[in-house]
């Protein structure tokens, strides 16, 4: 399981570079420092091991909860955001504790999506897809003993089979499918996620993740 480890953190590095704009707050200005630092710059610093970005992250994400406790987005957030905690925990033992927590959070943010969300504008695509795509790629490189790998990868054919999702254009579901065939992989299910790899060649040959997931195939 080579991509494993880094790939949900990598994934998590991408997704936080987006302009949250779609919600009934914004989270590109919540908690903003007095020297312009936003939430999403520090969802960068953590994904790339800023521990103190990560306990700021966390502690912003739970302050917004508290306003918003059913908003799915700021739920699957949450869950991402202890799944870094449990890769940078100092103490190994703490790590299960975060990953289930984050595990049980994108589950409930999963199980808050309603008809309402697909209609919603996010990040280029909608913000039931989005949510559904980051606990998909979260639960495929979950530790093996949470049993999580099938029900993401699952999840990932599933959308990217969808017909709605085709129509979205490259860019914005990029990270998806670059998150579906590092799944793929993880699950040794290689040919699809060669065949994965082809139709991102076939869409944006020149991408980097087009070129990193040509790479991960040996193509």
């Amino acid at each position: 399981m080579y991509v494993a480890d880094k790939a949900i953190y990598t994934i998590i590095g991408i997704l936080s570079l987006i302009v949250v704009s779609a919600m009934s707050f914004d989270l590109k200005h919540a908690h903003a420092s007095p020297v312009g630092k936003t939430l999403q710059d520090s969802f960068v610093e953590a994904a790339s091991g800023d521990k103190q970005s990560n306990d700021q992250v966390l502690k912003a994400v739970e302050n917004l909860l508290l306003q918003y406790p059913q908003d799915p987005l700021l739920t699957a957030y949450y869950g991402s955001t202890l799944a870094i905690k449990a890769r940078d925990a100092w103490v190994p033992w703490n790590r299960p504790k975060y990953m289930k927590e984050g595990l049980n959070n994108l589950n409930k943010a999963l199980r808050l999506l309603d008809k309402n969300a697909y209609t919603k504008p996010y990040s280029g695509l909608n913000e039931g897809i989005y949510i559904q795509s980051l606990a998909a790629i979260t639960f495929v490189n979950m530790p093996t003993f949470l049993h999580q790998e099938e029900k993401g990868y699952e999840m990932l054919v599933e959308i990217l089979n969808s017909e709605g999702f085709r129509y979205y254009p490259f860019e914005p579901r990029a990270w998806i499918h670059s998150g579906a065939v590092k799944a793929a992989l993880v699950l040794g299910k290689n040919q699809q996620a060669v065949e994965w790899a082809v139709e991102m060649y076939r869409l944006a040959p020149t991408h980097p993740l087009t070129v990193e997931a040509m790479e991960l195939v040996g193509k």
